[in-house]
């Protein structure tokens, strides 16, 4: 799920629910350093701070029991006539490399899998994959990624998008367009259902299940992350929300780098950009970088 925000010349500014980010900082040491506080400071730190913590959060993807895919099989693209042209575009682009081409062919040809990939002016400049669903023996066979209809404008936090971010560093250079940052937007959201089709399917329905649980207790009890509750939750989970959203953008963030690495070449054009990336990733996935080589 990818979390929109505007970004102009190093500062970033929040869309929707989303926070600006301060550049290096994690969010999880301010949540520990209010707890020793009093507790009408705290109860302003969590009211400016939070929004960090549903922001790094996944969002519940949908998941359900046995679908027969004979009769959805393969990729169906849902667009609206008016966005066609654009996706049209983008998914040019994402097909002008092998990466893009081995991967649309992966489902396209896959007759025991049904992709849907349509649009939503709703995710504005992000895009996200949901509707999971799996046969009875935890299989995935089924997916949908909604695209939405600025990917091509707006830029992500360096947070959980280290790759994808890093494309506003190379801004000013007319070669980075628009249908390449669309493309790899949609680079990262194939690489969700990469990543879920290869994933436990009883972990992953039970952290979805679980994630909502976490985040009402953390709420109500001062953030205090050390709640038997939550640490119980934790256990169940193999991890909290954040350390399990990051884990699943990175991932994902991973397959983006794929497309980008083909699409771009690491001359002097495209070196800032990936100068970019590979400063991102030490500074904010450091513990994944195997995932990034």
């Amino acid at each position: 799920m990818m979390m929109p925000m505007l970004m102009r010349r190093g500062k970033q500014t929040a869309r929707g629910k989303c926070s600006a980010h301060a550049p290096g900082r994690a969010h999880t040491p301010f949540l520990k350093a209010a707890l020793g506080l009093p507790c009408a400071t705290t109860f302003f730190l969590l009211l400016v701070l939070f929004p960090f913590v549903e922001t790094a959060t996944p969002v519940i993807e949908a998941y359900g029991g046995p679908l027969n895919v004979r009769d959805a099989a393969g990729i169906r693209e849902v667009i609206p006539e008016r966005f066609q042209k654009r996706y049209e575009r983008w998914k040019k682009e994402y097909l002008s490399t092998e990466a893009g081409r081995e991967q649309w062919e992966r489902y396209a040809r896959n007759r025991n899998f049904a992709l849907t990939i349509t649009i939503s002016e709703a995710k504005g400049g992000g895009a996200g994959t949901d509707q999971y669903r799996w046969d009875e023996s935890g299989k995935l066979i089924a997916a949908t990624i909604t695209l939405g209809t600025r990917i091509a404008f707006i830029q992500l936090s360096p947070v959980n998008y280290p790759v994808t971010s890093s494309l506003a560093h190379t801004e000013n250079y007319a070669s980075i367009s628009g249908s390449i940052l669309a493309a790899t937007k949609m680079a990262h959201e194939f690489g969700h259902v990469n990543r879920t089709s290869e994933t436990d399917a009883q972990l992953f329905q039970l952290q979805n299940k679980l994630i909502p649980i976490y985040n009402r207790i953390l709420l109500n009890n001062g953030a205090n992350v050390r709640d038997p509750r939550l640490v119980e939750l934790s256990k169940q989970m193999i991890g909290t929300p954040v350390k399990i959203g990051q884990d699943r953008e990175l991932w994902a963030e991973a397959n983006a780098l794929t497309y980008l690495r083909e699409r771009c070449a690491d001359d002097g054009t495209y070196r800032p950009m990936f100068r970019a990336i590979h400063h991102a990733v030490e500074e904010y996935a450091k513990e994944h970088i195997e995932r990034f080589r």
